[in-house]
């Protein structure tokens, strides 16, 4: 029998966060920087410098750079949202092609929110990148397909 992991993947490494991010090439972004965006988009669309940092465990001037690449291309904004003290700057991905190519139809994770749903997503992209071998389901297809996996039906 499957893992959970197995059958769904992991926030921050696993094949399905590599298949997602391929899903990039076409828009420029390729290995750990496409990874990264595939991430944030399916956690929230929104993050900070730092996380990215983090993640890629590289110079924050790299970091830099790809972020003014992003807002360049017009798919994000980064900004200093109101109401949030403490931790910077903030990235938003809003680029409707990004979001088309990674299969996320949906405008939710694309539109500007209240100060708590931003902190809840960033929290939310922490927690995934402090867990990366924990299963996650960011979508509602995957957790759909989790629940029928565990012979729970849709009610």
């Amino acid at each position: 029998m499957d893992t959970p992991e197995q059958r769904f993947g992991s926030a921050a490494t696993g094949t399905v966060a590599k298949e997602r991010a391929r899903a990039l090439e076409p828009l420029g972004w390729k290995g750990r920087r496409a990874e990264w965006i595939a991430l944030a988009c399916f956690h929230g669309g929104v993050f900070t410098r730092v996380q990215w940092t983090s993640f890629l465990g590289c110079h924050h001037e790299k970091v830099g750079r790809a972020v003014r690449k992003l807002v360049a291309q017009g798919v994000a904004i980064e900004e200093k949202p109101p109401g949030i003290k403490g931790i910077g700057r903030i990235c938003r991905i809003h680029g409707r092609r990004i979001y088309k190519a990674l299969g996320l139809g949906d405008r939710r994770r694309r539109r500007i929110t209240s100060p708590e749903v931003t902190m809840r997503r960033l929290l939310g992209l922490d927690y995934a990148l402090e867990h990366p071998r924990l299963p996650w389901l960011p979508t509602e297809a995957d957790r759909v397909a989790a629940f029928e996996a565990l012979g729970i039906e849709r009610g």
